[in-house]
């Protein structure tokens, strides 16, 4: 051990020390470099963010420019031409949200879409026949017969007389719906069916008073008596139809009304589908029914960004466009606006703008924030940030992350940026890990030397790490050898003494009788074995690892081979109690085998089971096949193997860690030399143990082709 010390300090002293004081020079020149390449790099990635900026930039501006040229050109046209190139600008253009103006700076008009619903109580009343109704005594006549006296009959036949004379097509459809409605109260549900029908067919579109359209009642009445006529198909394609008419905007429903009639198309929908009407495949409808929910689900979300945006919008649009110029050059002001929960990017012009004739009037449109990132923003920071080191993220006003880099941004902030004006309102951060020393080491300009001082230190460390390894190595060896030779001397010796004593013994005659006196010569025989086991083992194993050792095979009867080994142990064991059993299962086939080298190892297995079978005294000797192997297995309950000791067994001089293990006596190389027996037989061995519950070796060989099971 200070053998090892000093070199290890030697070493140290004239190698290692000189070689850390040049490392660290080199290391210095190193980090110069890095801080040089971290610099470049900076710049790069600044350089690179511009671009991206400026892209983004670039497409709004686009938009800009179209929306005033669409607003110049069509300047004094009428409202639906204008309204017509709007819708076909923002089709062009699917960043825009939603285009809009501001009239008088106080109230915001969306000309170019159709929401959902608009908010309760915002709808202008439509025009009223009332007065017509009011001369009209038919129709007077007919009410009062319907609601006070109920008499349906007389009531249908007024209206009807009615309808002859009735010219103007509000009034008609009113009429019509009374007709409907008088019918179904009658009982005559297909009468009331075919007119419903009518009434959507001819009049949906007419208001009634107090600006609801007559469509939505009818088509939910058409919805309901089919279902009340029991025909299933007609019912749900009327319900489809319904829900259908009210996600595609044809009528102008406040946000109640929209609710109550999505309520009851879907409750009619949803009760047809649940009742699983036979005949009917509804596979069609109900992938068509969760279609539409979808869509007015997203629909819902845009209609109440549009509403929030209406009423929230004005006040805060008026105080940013009266605050100061658009900019340099622009006729638009981008602003980034926080109503409520909803975020908003705006682009608007002032009412002064050269494009907008009417000097009270601001428009602008919304920009669409996911579009925007997914359609230009990410390709531009792909194409100016392909895949490599620098990864990067694009977090919103609220510091979340929106939009990332496809590997997930690693190593720290390097760079910040936002947008012009902050609008949009993102911050675009970028990482980059520090650049890899191996790198900086290959292509600095001190990298040639410093890898040259590397490969020579590193070859001395390996060296030195061989030596002390090496040195390690012996000193182990040599440790082991002297155990062996002192565990030896005690096994040759203890056997010796034993044997000189008893032969002094029975040469004096001091052996009183003859029983005793066959003890004595027991006693003699059993240690005469132990001694030729002893030196058969270790004349074998030296054989083996000088490859001098010559196996022969030969066909072998195993079961009589292992009780002609079993049988002369158990004669030289019997008088300390042991009981040697041997079990063989039937047939065993021949196979070829050294007979003697066997023979050895199955007698160096069953000498360890005694020696370590602690209080118990049966060993257990079985022969039996396992698929295409013989086992021949030695069984002990004794005091058993920890597991950690298990993969060390077969190595020269080793035994167990345990101070109960280390009393017994041997020498350490048995079942190394079963091993390598063993392993000259093309077999192998297998070892289970439980420590305080014995142990069971085996050898498996292989049997001949077409033997086993």
């Amino acid at each position: 051990m200070h053998q090892r010390h000093r070199i290890v300090l030697l070493f140290g002293i004239g190698i290692v020390l000189p070689s850390l004081l040049l490392g660290y020079l080199a290391f210095r020149g190193i980090q110069n470099d890095r801080a040089l390449v971290e610099k470049e790099r900076l710049e790069e990635t600044r350089r690179a963010a511009d671009r991206v900026i400026r892209t983004v930039d670039d497409a709004i501006a686009a938009t800009e420019e179209a929306l005033a040229k669409t607003l110049a050109d069509r300047s004094g046209r009428p409202p639906e031409e204008l309204a017509l190139a709007l819708i076909r600008l923002a089709a062009a253009n699917p960043q825009v949200e939603q285009i809009f103006y501001l009239q008088n700076l106080k109230d915001i008009r969306f000309p170019a879409v159709h929401p959902l619903y608009i908010v309760d109580g915002r709808r202008e009343a439509g025009p009223s026949p009332l007065a017509d109704l009011s001369l009209s005594t038919g129709i007077q006549a007919a009410q009062q017969l319907e609601f006070r006296q109920k008499d349906y009959a007389r009531a249908l036949a007024a209206y009807r007389r009615a309808l002859q004379n009735a010219t103007d097509p509000l009034l008609k459809g009113l009429i019509l719906n009374g007709v409907a409605r008088v019918q179904r109260k009658s009982g005559l549900l297909k009468d009331a069916l075919t007119t419903y029908e009518e009434v959507v067919r001819n009049y949906s579109g007419m208001i009634i008073p107090g600006g609801m359209p007559l469509g939505p009642s009818a088509s939910l009445e058409i919805c309901a008596l089919s279902r009340e006529l029991e025909d299933t198909a007609k019912s749900i394609q009327a319900s489809l139809g319904l829900y259908r008419s009210l996600l595609r905007p044809k009528w102008t429903l406040e946000r109640a009304e929209f609710d109550f009639f999505s309520v009851r198309a879907k409750t009619l929908i949803q009760d047809t589908i649940s009742s699983r009407p036979s005949g009917l495949d509804l596979t069609p409808f109900q992938s068509e029914f969760r279609s539409l929910e979808a869509e007015e689900a997203e629909q819902r979300k845009r209609t109440e960004r549009m509403i929030a945006f209406e009423q929230g919008a004005p006040a805060a649009l008026e105080a940013k466009i009266r605050g100061g110029a658009a900019g340099p050059d622009r006729a638009f002001r981008r602003l980034a606006l926080d109503l409520g929960s909803e975020s908003y990017l705006v682009s608007i012009t002032r009412p002064s703008a050269p494009a907008v004739n009417a000097s009270d009037t601001a428009w602008g449109f919304v920009i669409d924030a996911e579009r925007l990132r997914g359609d230009s923003l990410r390709p531009a920071l792909r194409q100016n940030f392909p895949s490599g080191e620098t990864t990067w993220s694009v977090k919103g006003n609220s510091g979340a992350a929106v939009l990332s880099s496809d590997n997930p941004p690693a190593g720290p902030v390097t760079f910040r940026t936002n947008f012009a004006a902050n609008v949009p309102d993102w911050t675009l951060e970028f990482h980059q890990p520090p650049p890899r020393l191996l790198k900086t080491f290959l292509f600095s300009r001190r990298g040639f030397y410093s890898l040259v001082f590397l490969l020579i230190a590193g070859i001395l460390v390996f060296g030195l790490a061989l030596t002390i390894r090496a040195v390690s190595h012996e000193l182990e060896l040599a440790r082991m050898k002297s155990d062996f030779v002192s565990t030896v001397s005690h096994e040759f010796k203890s056997p010796l003494t034993s044997i000189r004593q008893l032969a002094e013994m029975l040469q004096s005659g001091r052996v009183p009788s003859e029983e005793r006196r066959q003890q004595y010569y027991d006693v003699l025989l059993e240690q005469s074995e132990r001694l030729a086991l002893l030196t058969d083992n270790i004349l074998s194993l030296a054989r083996i690892e000088e490859g001098r050792a010559e196996f022969t095979f030969e066909s072998t009867d195993v079961t009589a081979l292992i009780a002609g080994v079993v049988s002369p142990i158990q004669d030289r064991v019997r008088h300390e109690g042991f009981a040697l059993e041997l079990k063989a299962a039937s047939p065993i086939p021949f196979i070829a085998v050294d007979r003697s080298a066997l023979s050895q190892a199955i007698a160096n297995l069953i000498d360890n089971a005694i020696k370590y079978s602690g209080g118990s005294k049966k060993i257990l000797i079985t022969a039996s096949i396992e698929g295409q192997s013989l086992a021949i297995a030695v069984e002990d309950f004794g005091i058993g193997i920890n597991k950690e000791d298990i993969p060390k067994l077969f190595e020269r001089f080793y035994r167990g860690g345990d101070e109960l293990t280390r009393t017994v006596k041997g020498s350490g190389l048995g079942l190394t030399l079963v091993k390598e027996i063993v392993q000259a037989h093309r077999g192998k061995v297998r070892v289970e143990s439980e420590p305080g519950k014995g142990s069971v070796f085996s050898i498996l060989l292989p049997l001949p082709q077409g033997e086993g099971s």
